[in-house]
């Protein structure tokens, strides 16, 4: 029986394993993938890494740590969680069901992927799901942010301070009503292409061509780096029947990241306070696990009472 679950690998889950191990609770990470979203960029992307992005460090540092207490992970997909009276079983693809007093879901988000011809050879950090990740390496260049979403828009603003061109590829713009949409069309180098789609992307050298039409028309666009935000696929399938979630299946979770069933906590980009920063992540572990680590002090509390 363990004291906390941890369900992922990313530096939410991480940071979460690390604390409730320094409070010498029985805890172990189970994960698909170690890393989360940094290996999951990485792979994606390509090899290029930037060696400033804040938070970067720290969460290969907590990864190598992890690594270095192997009877604290489990190398696993979870496939569900349930109840059992106060216990929580989780059930697991390759070592059965494991239980525990309580959990910690930090699974993370997925994007959604760009399928069009050419995208998946672009590579090499040419075409990225993380504005946040390459923004500061944008200087001077020609950049495209493709998708409607508040995502995009936040993605388009930041680059707006480094890159020499923005082009946001809105296919269905139901964002740019807002005031940063409207800030962002009056900026002197941002083009907002509203409804616009992109139909292909070809890479020639460092110079990637993106295309896109609208109406029959169809237009060109030369830029060097790609940005992708058409939405976020929260990675909350194995507890969706067990909490509460938002319409997008972001689980819902309060400021101490509780979420609707007692024991049970959630952080990092598969919760409903979302935010696409390793740091915050790690900060987001972090107060979770204390939240954990606390609600246990408060169970064995009550249990030495009725045991008196």
């Amino acid at each position: 029986m363990y004291d906390l679950i941890v369900i992922g690998g990313g530096p939410a889950a991480l940071a979460a394993s690390l604390y409730a191990s320094g409070k010498q609770l029985n805890v172990v990470m189970v994960y698909a993938e170690l890393g989360g979203k940094i290996g999951w960029l990485q792979n994606l992307v390509g090899p290029e890494q930037p060696p400033d992005l804040p938070g970067n460090e720290i969460a290969h540092l907590l990864m190598i740590r992890a690594t270095t207490q192997p009877d604290r992970t489990i190398e696993d997909r979870v496939l569900s969680v349930f109840t059992n009276g106060p216990i929580f079983n989780v059930v697991t693809e390759q070592h059965g069901v494991l239980h525990s007093r309580t959990i910690l879901v930090a699974t993370g988000a997925t994007p959604l992927q760009l399928d069009v011809p050419g995208a998946e050879e672009v590579g090499e950090g040419a075409l990225s799901y993380s504005a946040t990740t390459y923004a500061h390496l944008t200087g001077d260049q020609r950049v495209a942010v493709i998708g409607g979403t508040n995502r995009a828009l936040s993605a388009a603003a930041e680059l707006a301070h480094t890159a020499a061109q923005v082009y946001l590829v809105a296919p269905a713009p139901l964002a740019l009503s807002t005031p940063l949409g409207e800030a962002l069309r009056q900026h002197p180098r941002v083009e907002v292409l509203a409804g616009w789609e992109v139909t292909r992307i070809e890479r020639d050298g460092s110079m990637i061509t993106v295309t896109i039409a609208h109406g029959g028309h169809r237009r060109p666009l030369s830029v060097d780096r790609v940005f992708v935000a058409l939405g976020l696929v929260p990675n909350s399938d194995m507890v969706r029947d067990l909490v509460a979630t938002d319409a997008d299946g972001f689980i819902t979770v309060n400021a101490f990241h509780q979420t609707s069933v007692p024991g049970l906590f959630a952080a990092g980009d598969v919760s409903s306070i979302f935010s696409e920063q390793v740091l915050i992540a790690i900060g987001d572990g972090t107060r979770s696990a204390m939240a954990a680590y606390d609600y246990l002090l408060s169970e064995r509390l009550v249990a030495d009472v009725l045991e008196r």
